[in-house]
């Protein structure tokens, strides 16, 4: 089935509460500017909203998953993860365009190459209306976000703490820097500070790395993988395979009924 695109957003003008901490919007505001249109969320990135690099970004992976919720096929998620090297060392580019139901999602997030995010973006709809739109960016030991939704327009800052990560609720493609964990044996495991922007909230994910000969079937075929498990802030258990190289081949959270596979094998 062809992956639906997600239409181009066009702002919309809602009614604005005042918040209270003008010197965190102003910043915030340089960031849901540059917010990468949904529709675009494949392309290439410009110069104003990436660092400049010195060499073109490398590909390290692309594909798209099929989601599957209590046995029935609810959606897909086209995703790629690119390499930048920049004035500020290596850094990690993820995009994903998720559509599920009559729910469009695009997300964008660099992170350096502890998985920190430096810059992020974040867009939503349903159906034809935009629901969210937000925009997030590292400022000094702090991440900075400005969020416009149906309800209004709310800015925020967060103290960024070593080896922090982005885990929102949904999306699949985070899970790449989960993965990437610098754990070698079974039963190895880290605690991470994690950052929740669209839920504005923060707490900690803990990732263990279950199984080292694990196999995943892709596209017809079986694959070698590792297994992690992850839990999130609220207590909700993830399971992942992905190969030594980092690829994502699976998602399943048991709670959600939810499992989702990677369409084709990792090229």
């Amino acid at each position: 089935m062809p992956f639906p695109r997600i239409p181009a957003l066009r702002p919309r003008f809602l009614p604005v509460s005042r918040p209270r901490a003008l010197r965190t919007r102003a910043a915030a505001l340089a960031v849901i500017a540059s917010v990468v249109p949904a529709a675009a969320v494949q392309a290439q990135a410009t110069a104003s909203t990436s660092p400049p690099t010195s060499a073109l970004p490398q590909r390290l992976d692309e594909g798209s998953f099929t989601i599957v919720v209590r046995g029935q096929r609810v959606g897909r998620e086209q995703f790629s993860v690119h390499q930048l090297k920049g004035a500020d060392g290596t850094a990690l580019e993820l995009r994903a365009e998720s559509a599920t139901g009559d729910r469009r999602t695009a997300m964008r997030l660099e992170a350096d190459s502890a998985g920190t995010p430096m810059r992020y973006t974040l867009e939503e709809r349903q159906g034809t209306e935009q629901t969210l739109r937000l925009g997030g960016q590292r400022v000094r030991g702090r991440f900075t976000t400005l969020a416009r939704s149906l309800t209004g327009e709310a800015a925020r800052e967060y103290l960024l703490r070593p080896g922090a990560v982005v885990v929102e609720e949904d999306g699949l493609i985070q899970h790449a820097l989960f993965v990437r964990q610098p754990l070698r044996m079974p039963g190895d495991g880290v605690t991470r500070p994690s950052l929740t922007p669209a839920a504005n909230s923060q707490g900690a994910v803990h990732i263990v790395l279950e199984s080292i000969a694990d196999t995943v079937t892709i596209a017809g075929g079986r694959r070698m993988a590792q297994r992690w498990r992850v839990v999130t802030a609220s207590s909700e258990v993830r399971l992942v395979w992905a190969d030594p190289d980092g690829h994502l081949l699976r998602i399943s959270i048991p709670a959600r009924g939810l499992d989702a596979r990677r369409d084709d094998v990792p090229r």
